[in-house]
């Protein structure tokens, strides 16, 4: 009863995180009567925070990194440091197009690598984040089912297991020698990164089957990743940088649009083919009908701390049973069980990306403790989809 009671808590907290996490306001829906000239940054401060509080949507902080030009590290702003904000948003406002796209040119003939296939994930930068605490007062958005004993909690109203904003802030881990080859060769206007509606060229054309409309992100890798207990090397982290679109293409070279990012785009960053999803949808947490516990490998960004929406990822997948949208219970390795047995919970995670033999995975609560690579997980609550 008590390790239900604790589940069911769990489950109310994240869902108000998730609560929290899907839902972002437009641009076109800022009042720019509460925006102030410019912002006096706090301890405490991130561009996520302000991004969130001012533009509306925390992803859109690279937004104010490309305006505020003297930040030279979007991770290091300090108390004092001065953000332009309403002249920054009213340009946003009146872009109602992204700006022309220049006339591509064909470069000289290049010795082209084979096309790579795409790694096996691609599921979903990590920015600073997300304070549920703040939201405290929202509206739970589920119910309990009382007369169904495999129900733990049901939603008001079916929705997707996860956004295309959360899918697209997943990485994956591949072995070093499955990277891809393509990548970007040539950035717009001549800038050194490209974000948010910037130009880039990759070398990858007609001849490797790109098409006008198709999709690819583009990557950085991250830490090498061995499994805390065995020291198995599993391979490498990569993060998703950014989205791109195709918008025109020659033989060997094809130009695209940047859609989405996280991180800004560099010259000879790598491009795989890349998928969006919001996930399928369900309508209830259920309790699961096999057991699947689990090791924390790796942190997506482990330079910062563990917070709310943060990746981490998992040494189980789809060969394991994982499916999207799991819940699992985090529990510290060496934290001993209490005189009753029980094991005090870290917080909760909700799988995301799941590939063949790892899972990353979103934090959807935290009850403050510090979480690391090598604590243990386990499953605690499935999604009930429906067709």
């Amino acid at each position: 009863m008590k390790r239900e009671i604790v589940m069911t808590v769990l489950l109310l907290v994240a869902a108000a995180a998730l609560t929290v996490a899907q839902q972002s306001n437009s641009p076109t829906e800022i009042n720019l009567d509460n925006v102030p000239e410019k912002y006096v940054v706090l301890k405490g401060d991130t561009l996520w925070d302000i991004s969130e509080r001012f533009l509306g949507d925390p992803f859109e902080w690279p937004e104010v990194w490309k305006r505020n030009e003297y930040i030279i590290n979007p991770h290091l702003i300090f108390p004092g440091d001065t953000i332009m904000l309403k002249a920054m948003i009213k340009t946003v406002l009146e872009a109602e197009a992204p700006p022309k796209i220049e006339e591509f040119i064909e470069k000289a003939p290049v010795e082209q690598p084979k096309p790579v296939a795409r790694p096996e994930p691609v599921f979903v930068p990590a920015a600073p984040r997300i304070s549920v605490a703040e939201k405290a007062e929202e509206e739970i958005f589920v119910e309990t089912v009382p007369d169904d004993p495999n129900v733990i909690l049901k939603l008001r109203e079916p929705r997707n297991i996860f956004t295309e904003k959360i899918f697209l802030r997943t990485g994956f881990i591949t072995r070093q020698s499955e990277l891809p080859k393509p990548k970007i060769t040539h950035i717009g206007d001549e800038k050194t990164s490209a974000t948010k509606f910037d130009v880039v060229v990759i070398n990858l054309g007609k001849k490797d089957g790109v098409r006008e409309g198709d999709i690819y992100a583009a990557i950085s890798v991250g830490d090498r990743v061995k499994h805390p207990e065995t020291g198995k090397n599993l391979g490498v982290v990569v993060r998703i940088k950014g989205v791109l679109k195709v918008t025109s293409t020659g033989e060997k070279q094809a130009q695209c649009l940047v859609t989405e990012n996280f991180d800004p785009m560099e010259k000879d960053d790598h491009v795989i083919p890349y998928r969006i999803s919001r996930g399928p949808r369900f309508d209830a947490w259920v309790k699961p009908e096999v057991s699947i516990d689990g090791t924390i490998l790796a942190i997506h960004d482990p330079m910062l701390s563990i917070h709310i929406n943060d990746i981490l990822y998992l040494d189980k997948g789809s060969v394991d049973g994982i499916r999207p949208g799991d819940r699992f219970v985090i529990y510290g390795r060496k934290d001993p069980a209490n005189a009753s047995g029980q094991k005090n919970p870290l917080g909760e995670i909700q799988a995301i990306n799941v590939m063949s033999n790892e899972t990353a995975v979103i934090v959807v609560s935290l009850k403050g403790e510090h979480i690391e690579v090598g604590d243990r997980v386990v499953l605690n609550a499935r999604c009930r989809l429906i067709n």
